[in-house]
């Protein structure tokens, strides 16, 4: 049985976009083209994979899973063996595909910078993605490594590499009276219009978890589902926030506004990077794990924090 890498591509395409002419585009070929190489596909395994209805995608066979699986699984290794087969003397190449959740996202270029320095012919594609999603891209071999909370959601199969603890601050007016205490608690917060992540982001579930803990419910005045957007709205100067230390390298001008640390209770989360569980781990997967292990991201990020969070970091 002749098959073809590119099929399976096809395949792959298609499961990831569900639609024929989304599939065909990133494919760089035409629509009927990709139909008739996943036919050639069928006939060479005599079952039928893709359910069609009036030649629109429906989904796959229960036979056509399993192809799927196999595509995967094969396109994976694949890449990972052509990784693999370069003599000692050649220069690491290929891709990576980070999958990062939206509170992780301004600190990403802090490991990417230093990886591409390394291995300047590796490149990287960075996606923003829910853990639900993250963690079906990695099962999928559609992510190579995701950057996730690993003290929240279910990690069966996934291998966790720690990064750094996730600190909150509340982002205050700098002419707003909060903005002159050195510490504010999280009932004080509760109490406050803020701009916070949408319902469906892992840090908004704890942070609403957060405030419920302390009896407090607060007022929602902007939802976003985008990192840049939630900042956009604090760095002005007029709405308050609670965000996390990544945020840091995104505010960057701090004449308008004010983090104050949040206390009572004093909260950490851990984040870091999950990659499938197996070994070896590909080439470009285990020398981007290696930089990032270097890296001190707790002090990469504290260098972006404003003058007065640094200050009351630094012992005596």
């Amino acid at each position: 049985m002749s098959l073809y890498l590119k099929q399976l591509r096809y395949l792959v395409a298609l499961a990831r976009h569900r639609h024929f002419g989304r599939a065909a585009a990133e494919c760089q070929i035409s629509q009927p083209a990709l139909s008739q190489a996943l036919r050639q596909l069928e006939n060479a395994f005599r079952i039928p994979i893709v359910d069609r209805h009036n030649q629109g995608f429906e989904g796959f066979t229960p036979q056509g899973e399993l192809v799927l699986d196999f595509a995967r699984r094969t396109l994976d290794g694949f890449a990972h063996l052509t990784q693999e087969l370069l003599s000692p003397d050649d220069a690491l190449s290929g891709h990576i595909r980070l999958g990062v959740i939206p509170v992780a996202m301004p600190g990403i270029s802090i490991i990417t910078t230093a990886f591409n320095q390394l291995f300047p012919n590796v490149s990287v594609s960075v996606s923003s993605l829910n853990f639900s999603a993250l963690k079906a891209g990695l099962e999928n071999f559609d992510v190579d490594i995701g950057i996730n909370y690993l003290d929240h959601g279910a990690s069966t199969g996934l291998r966790p590499y720690f990064l750094y603890d996730e600190s909150y601050f509340l982002i205050a007016p700098a002419t707003h009276s909060i903005a002159r205490q050195d510490s504010v608690t999280w009932t004080e917060a509760g109490r406050l219009p803020l701009c916070m992540l949408t319902s469906d982001m892992q840090n908004r579930r704890i942070l609403d978890r957060i405030f419920a803990s302390v009896g407090a419910s607060p007022r929602t005045v902007i939802e976003t589902d985008c990192a840049l957007a939630l900042c956009s709205h604090v760095r002005p100067g007029y709405w308050f926030a609670v965000l996390p230390n990544t945020f840091f390298t995104m505010v960057g001008e701090w004449s308008e506004t004010r983090a104050i640390r949040l206390v009572e209770p004093t909260i950490t989360n851990t984040i870091g990077m999950m990659v499938l569980e197996r070994e070896p781990q590909p080439p470009a997967v285990r020398a981007f794990i290696e930089v990032a292990g270097e890296i001190s991201m707790a002090d990469e990020l504290m260098r972006y924090a404003p003058l007065h969070i640094r200050a009351a970091a630094v012992p005596g």
